[in-house]
């Protein structure tokens, strides 16, 4: 799919009443060569990535999915609130069972309180990975008065580690007995493309003849805003363009932020930035005009963050692509004319990122401000770690819990109906372990409007980004080693307040998002306003970890959901044979049991 399809129409309407919009999408399969090399994937409509969808606040949209691929599959609209549409979310085994192969879903919502840049992607295992992802765009009402940074044009640019090898053989390789890390991706992609030079790939089958690096043709002396989204399911990438070190963010996972003075973006796994790009640069390549109007565009992996720091397969760590600066949207070149005119700059520092984690907290003030709520009626310590237990397997961890969804029955199918029935074992508040087994499922209740801090502890040495549904979390603070305890920040035993009514900067305006990190043997510190209906997946966005059960759920207004009812056609994807549903999702561990 060109670059060009990620581009919003310079003549879009913000003002435009509220309207549905509908889309029909056939998944399916196909083998393709995004950098060259031949996989299996899973696409929509026959193309990839998958279709933008830009919509007004207040638009209704409506899916229509159709499943064609072999295996069963469901959509996650990443970073969405869904208020009131949580049978929505498109969560395998916590909202809804998977569309089986030949199955359909309807899926219906209306965007509300937000605006900014979102994406899609498969939730049944690991289905991102294999290509059924795409952009979200929610636009304000007053989209051009509220940017800090005016802009002349609107694109997303997608990056994402690519791996040569199905999430499913991945998956399984990964989770098996005596397996301790995860697999390094073999490149990596920008908004669905690359070009390897297949010789170096003599055991796999491999053209990239006629593949071209992506081009963003970009007016001279304007402001571009470039809507990055990490839509990869590993790696974090570090993002740059050479000539520009101005890269002023403007926007962190859907909030508009004060404008940062930036010379390249860290993203990690499922976050997404907005950058002004101001395009008033040289080369100063006088030997070459032709040349002189083209930059490299650069997304490279942070590969000092994986196990180990080589890719497999001769991979390359970065992508590329190419800025040129044109008058206008130019016809794209072909494979043999793009050799030939390519960037000739080169990156701008010596200097690279070996660290993944989140800029400190405090580092993007949100506008308009917003302070944090000061008391927290709830303070829950989660472990983080990694953990080999039986069989030698390998496993993600929160308190000693690791989540295994069951796909033919979800959590909040199962919340619901016992609530309807009046089974007094759904409406306990705070950890509910009788009507769920914590051992994996842990599952934290509030029966009504409450605000919640989560304290993150990581005792592995790598990063985890934890992204949670439903909400948007205010960041109050992070650190390396173990939490301080709330009265070093400022705070009350338990969140309760703060230590000194005169001093109120931790819960001033903190910044939000709905990916943060707790950085390897460090802490965060989040706080979030459980007022969604609900039961809403927390999780670490590395999909290996939240696969392998790093992950727990939030069952929000017990008190609403009470009223409820499963709807119908979301009760009709469960009736699908079990072994239909389970294709394609994560291994049980009882596979390896008695395997040594």
């Amino acid at each position: 799919r060109p670059s060009s399809d990620y581009v919003i129409d310079s003549t879009w309407d913000y003002s435009a009443a509220p309207t549905v919009r509908e889309y029909h999408w056939v998944i399916s399969d196909m083998a393709a060569n995004p950098d060259g090399v031949f996989r299996p994937m899973m696409v929509i409509n026959g193309q990839f990535p998958g279709p933008m969808i830009v919509c007004n606040q207040g638009d209704t949209i409506v899916v229509n999915v159709v499943n064609e691929a072999k295996n069963a599959t469901a959509i996650h609209w990443h970073g969405l609130f869904q208020n009131g549409t949580v049978f929505m979310d498109g969560t395998v085994g916590v909202t809804q069972c998977p569309i089986a192969s030949g199955q359909s879903y309807r899926y219906e919502f209306t965007v509300k309180g937000q605006a900014g840049s979102y994406f899609y992607h498969g939730h049944q295992a690991a289905q991102g990975l294999d290509g059924l992802f795409g952009p979200f765009i929610i636009l304000s009402t007053e989209e051009k008065e509220n940017q800090p940074i005016p802009y002349d044009t609107d694109r997303v640019i997608m990056v994402q580690d690519w791996y040569h090898d199905v999430s499913d053989g991945l998956l399984r390789q990964t989770l098996s007995p005596g397996s301790e890390a995860s697999p390094i991706p073999n490149g990596a992609l920008i908004n669905g493309a690359n070009k390897l030079d297949c010789s170096l790939h003599p055991g796999r089958h491999c053209d990239s003849s006629s593949a071209l690096l992506p081009t963003f043709d970009l007016e001279p002396d304007k402001h571009h805003r470039l809507r990055i989204m990490n839509v990869g399911g590993f790696a974090w990438f570090e993002v740059s363009v050479d000539k520009h070190l101005d890269l002023p963010v403007t926007e962190v996972d859907g909030v508009t932020v004060e404008p940062s003075s930036d010379s390249a973006v860290l993203v990690g796994p499922g976050q997404r930035y907005s950058v002004i790009l101001s395009t008033n640069q040289t080369t100063n390549n006088d030997d070459d005009d032709d040349n002189n109007n083209l930059f490299w565009f650069r997304a490279r992996m942070v590969s000092h963050c994986f196990a180990e720091n080589v890719l497999p397969d001769k991979g390359v760590a970065s992508a590329q692509a190419i800025i040129r600066y044109t008058a206008a949207e130019e016809t794209p070149s072909t494979a043999q004319q793009q050799q030939h005119k390519l960037p000739q700059t080169q990156a701008d520092s010596g200097k690279f990122t070996v660290i993944c984690k989140d800029p400190a907290p405090g580092s993007y003030r949100p506008l308009p401000a917003r302070a944090a709520p000061a008391y927290a009626h709830h303070s829950w310590y989660l472990r983080v770690n990694l953990e080999i237990g039986d069989w030698r397997l390998e496993r993600g961890f929160l308190n000693k819990s690791t989540l295994r969804p069951q796909v033919q029955s979800p959590s909040l199918h199962r919340v619901v109906d016992g609530l309807q029935a009046g089974n007094a074992s759904f409406g306990i508040e705070g950890v509910n372990d009788v009507a769920f087994d914590k051992k994996h499922e842990l599952v934290i209740s509030s029966g009504s409007i409450e605000v919640v801090d989560v304290i993150l502890q990581n005792f592995d040495e790598g990063n985890h980004p934890f992204h949670l549904h439903g909400t948007q979390m205010f960041i109050l603070a992070a650190g390396h080693g173990y939490f301080p305890g709330y009265e070093a920040l400022g705070l009350n035993p338990g969140g309760k307040g703060l230590l000194n009514a005169s001093d109120d900067s931790v819960v001033a305006n903190p910044t939000r998002r709905d990916v943060t990190t707790v950085e390897g043997f460090g802490w965060t510190l989040v706080r979030f306003v459980a007022d969604n209906p609900g039961v809403w997946l927390f999780h670490c966005h590395m999909i290996w970890h939240a696969e392998a059960g790093m992950g727990m759920q939030f069952a929000s207004r017990l008190d609403v959901m009470r009223n409820w009812t499963v709807p119908e056609q979301s009760t009709r994807l469960c009736e699908a044979p079990v072994e239909e549903l389970e294709k394609g999702a994560t291994p049980k561990d009882s596979i390896w049991f008695g395997h040594f």
